[in-house]
């Protein structure tokens, strides 16, 4: 799924397919979190919880998509140029 690194505290903050964040410390210990940075299980008990809301939150299409869509419904450039 998604995952990203701290910048500051080097953990890895990883979305699990049940909607989770699993956090990996720099030493290795695990813990999991909601997406509002809530301690659910494991040896880490502190998340940032900006970080976990914007990793497990709700997916919203980029600007670049968005473009393209635009150009799509309006036809003004071929389909297969879009995806190239």
């Amino acid at each position: 799924m998604r995952t990203i690194r701290h910048p500051l505290s080097g953990g890895t903050y990883d979305l699990q397919e049940d909607g989770t964040i699993r956090v990996v410390d720099r030493d290795g210990r695990v813990g999991v979190f909601d997406k509002t940075g809530t301690w659910l299980s494991g040896d880490v008990r502190q998340a940032d919880p900006h970080l976990c809301l914007w990793i497990g939150g709700k997916e919203l299409p980029n600007r670049f998509q968005q473009a393209a869509a635009a150009l799509k419904e309006q036809a003004v450039v071929p389909a297969e140029e879009l995806t190239q």
